[in-house]
């Protein structure tokens, strides 16, 4: 709690909290006026995950040879949901890890709140896919999702907007216009980038914290005499890179670091750290999460939660790299994860989609439970995190519908959607039992439109509408938001 109560003062937020506790008691919304925040999480299911392979699987039929189907046998349901999965499939290349987990099981606890969007995209360019997959085809003046949902709501957030992807999906968008605020903090290793929040903390033998500051003065005053130091004759780069080292401060007074830092290298080696009370939150993350110093997408997940619940970030992104990393000590060199995703084996298609999806939908299916138990701010009268989140799995391109084992690039698919401020647990369009491709709906009413096909325009305004954000040019897809 250390950081929530000192980040509300530095920001002059504290409010009395009757009023919003009696809102609660009469079941009203914990968004208010006082805490508008939409929370937006977005992994980045790179290399093309494919609908037909996971939440939209066509039945084999004697009319649809020609195309890549799964038997009745395959296709798994749940008891209130509408919408269908598959069953595990084995996969020969490799031995990946948590091959137990199933899709099923994801729709059980989750699927009131997922809804399948098709789409067909405009490139089957990875980078430009995955750009346009955030930014819409440029249709908000080329503002990334993440971006849009910053500039809305993070004006008072130490870190908006939170990057921990690659490629394409780690690029900013085009708009100059865009608040530095807004731009994403681009990182690389989310297991020691809280160690990069705190000047000397984690530094054996560091020097006094009053010399050291010292020292800063001293270095800003010199900066001021250097040739570069007059303002007209600084770079934009270099105005900006001042500009962040002046939150410094604030980061370090926030105990930014302290709360995020859910590894520590004495506790793995069996010893202790005595600069960090070490939370029951952050024992709660730890246990969600037990791979997260080995794995770096439960890394990702434990570092996204923190940043969403002290109220640091509006946005996060995940994404996996292209490694291929080993579960430690186990036999046989069990994968931790594929490289390069969903484009792992073009020659495995099915296994591999199949193994993919359940190994992304195990790690978000804990990192959700996260966000529907714990409180918004760590205080009840603002609700779950989860009642103000929206959760996107975004990819490039979908795949072509050979029945073979291999498959390429296709710009028909669509995205998964998760959200309670969704109308979800259903489809939005539908796929061609004939032809395996997927058709689009009407955005006012949510109702299948055989004729129509979405763009990436129409996701994108689908997803800012549906957290209250509203700009020049939008899709109305009111049909899809809950009210």
């Amino acid at each position: 709690m250390r950081l929530h109560r000192r980040h509300l003062l530095q920001s002059s937020l504290l409010w009395p909290l009757s009023s919003l506790s009696a809102k609660r008691a009469l079941g009203m919304s914990a968004i208010t006026e006082e805490r508008p925040e939409k929370l937006l999480i977005v992994l980045a299911a790179g290399g093309g995950a494919s609908l037909v392979d996971s939440f939209l699987p066509v039945v084999a039929q004697s009319d649809n040879r020609d195309i890549r189907s799964y038997s009745e046998a395959m296709i798994d349901t749940v008891p209130g949901i509408q919408l269908q999965t598959l069953k595990s499939l084995p996969y020969t290349v490799g031995k990946p890890t948590n091959t137990s987990y199933t899709m099923a099981s994801f729709l059980q606890r989750h699927g009131q709140d997922l809804a399948v969007l098709t789409q067909t995209c405009s490139s089957v360019n990875h980078l430009i896919g995955s750009q346009r997959s955030l930014n819409g085809n440029g249709i908000n003046k080329g503002r990334t999702l993440m971006e849009a949902v910053a500039a809305a709501y993070g004006q008072q957030c130490l870190l908006a907007n939170v990057n921990m992807a690659t490629g394409g999906y780690a690029l900013h968008g085009t708009d100059s216009t865009l608040p530095r605020t807004a731009k994403a903090e681009v990182v690389a290793d989310a297991l020691l980038f809280p160690l990069g929040l705190h000047r000397d903390l984690k530094i054996e033998g560091r020097a006094d914290s009053k010399l050291l500051a010292e020292a800063r003065a001293v270095r800003d005053a010199l900066d001021q005499k250097s040739p570069l130091g007059g303002e007209a004759s600084r770079s934009a780069l270099i105005r900006e890179f001042l500009t962040l080292r002046q939150q410094i401060p604030r980061l370090e007074a926030a105990q930014v670091m302290e709360s995020l830092m859910f590894f520590d290298q004495a506790r793995q080696q069996g010893g202790r750290d005595d600069r960090f009370a070490d939370s029951s939150l952050l024992q709660k993350v730890r246990e969600r999460f037990p791979h997260y110093a080995s794995d770096p997408l439960e890394a990702q997940a434990a570092l996204s939660f923190l940043l969403l619940r002290y109220g640091l970030s509006t946005a996060v992104t995940l994404g996996l790299d292209d490694q291929v990393r080993f579960q430690d000590g186990a036999q046989d060199k069990e994968l931790l994860h594929l490289p390069l995703a969903f484009d792992w084996s073009h020659n495995a298609h099915q296994g591999a989609q199949n193994t993919m999806w359940r190994r992304l939908l195990s790690v978000l299916d804990r990192l959700i439970q996260l966000l529907k138990e714990e409180d918004y701010l760590g205080t009840a009268a603002h609700g779950k995190i989860w009642e103000r989140s929206l959760l996107y799995i975004a990819t490039e391109f979908g795949r072509d519908r050979e029945p073979t084992q291999g498959s390429g690039h296709n710009l028909n698919n669509g995205h998964v959607l998760l959200s309670p401020l969704l109308k979800g647990n259903r489809v939005y369009g539908g796929v061609d039992p004939r032809t395996g491709m997927t058709f689009g709906y009407d955005p006012r009413t949510g109702l299948a439109d055989p004729g129509r096909q979405m763009q990436e325009a129409d996701t994108y305004s689908a997803i800012l509408g549906a957290l209250g954000i509203r700009f020049a040019g939008q899709t109305d897809c009111s049909g899809l938001w809950r009210a």
